[in-house]
């Protein structure tokens, strides 16, 4: 019993201060703590060197990887910058052309991604910066920042680039389901759940505003719908980890530990990334 007890404080320790999963990135997970001395910065602000001209000093750098990692790293990193310098020789060519520069944005934001993957945050905000420095008329560009300020728990500073996304395209689901993670974090949630609805009327087959939502209900002591939202979640995506980790969060601020340390082992099966299946094997 003593031990029961312990999992479901856990659990409920990862639930009110630590839980970012289905919201963080398409197709996977990043489950992080608060970084204190984030800078807080916007799309509003400049980056005029390439992300090659950052000193190594103000580059947060992971742990230390075995030589073959480290030399997967280094291709994986080349791979991606040969994609950039190939789309900036597109664009000399023809510096008119806005799908050239969404091609441009886009390859920036795929290795932003990476380099986050790595733990080099600094390299990613660059990246994004650059993004929308290429094509600031670009609605995934603003959208992929305030994803980042939210993965790095800059809430407010999330919704300032979520509003310029959906300013550009207003029918973008993911941008209402992040933009209400943003609302819910700052205990909107009337606002949050305004926008986890329009999600699920404009994206009905993805399981993430349902996730999101669930912690809306969680929030506002309706926990029969949240337990609810977190099944259709599951049932949308049968394979998704980060859906059976928020159901096992919901299940265990709904009293259930049981059914939340199922959900948590159902995780550490699923999950691909790292610091999900950490997560769910210290609760589960």
């Amino acid at each position: 019993m003593k031990f029961r007890l312990i999992i479901f404080a856990i659990a409920l320790m990862a639930f009110t201060g630590l839980f970012t999963a289905c919201v963080s990135r398409p197709g996977g997970v990043a489950i992080e703590t608060p970084r204190g001395n984030a800078s807080p910065v916007t799309a509003n602000s400049t980056v005029a060197a390439d992300i090659k001209d950052l000193p190594i000093s103000n580059v947060e750098t992971p742990n230390l990887q075995s030589g073959a990692d480290n030399v997967s790293l280094l291709l994986r990193a080349e791979d991606y910058d040969k994609a950039i310098e190939d789309r900036r020789a597109a664009l000399a060519a023809s510096p008119a052309d806005d799908t050239l520069k969404q091609k441009l944005a886009d390859a920036y934001i795929t290795r932003a991604w990476f380099y986050k993957s790595k733990r080099l945050t600094t390299y990613t905000l660059a990246d994004l910066f650059k993004a929308v420095e290429t094509a600031p008329n670009y609605y995934r560009a603003h959208y992929e920042i305030g994803r980042f300020h939210n993965n790095q728990w800059q809430f407010s500073l999330g919704l300032l680039d979520l509003n310029k996304a959906l300013s550009l395209k207003p029918d973008f689901a993911p941008a209402y389901t992040e933009r209400a993670y943003s609302y819910y974090k700052n205990q909107k949630y009337e606002q949050a759940l305004a926008d986890v609805n329009k999600s699920i009327e404009l994206a009905p087959s993805d399981p993430r505003p349902y996730c999101t939502r669930s912690l809306i209900y969680i929030a506002t002591g309706k926990p029969d719908l949240a337990i609810e939202d977190a099944n259709k979640a599951i049932q949308i995506a049968p394979s998704d980890a980060p859906s059976f980790y928020n159901r096992g969060l919901v299940y265990a601020a709904t009293g259930k530990p049981d059914l939340a340390i199922a959900d948590f082992r159902a995780t550490l099966s699923l999950s691909d990334d790292d610091l999900l299946t950490a997560r769910a094997g210290v609760i589960g």
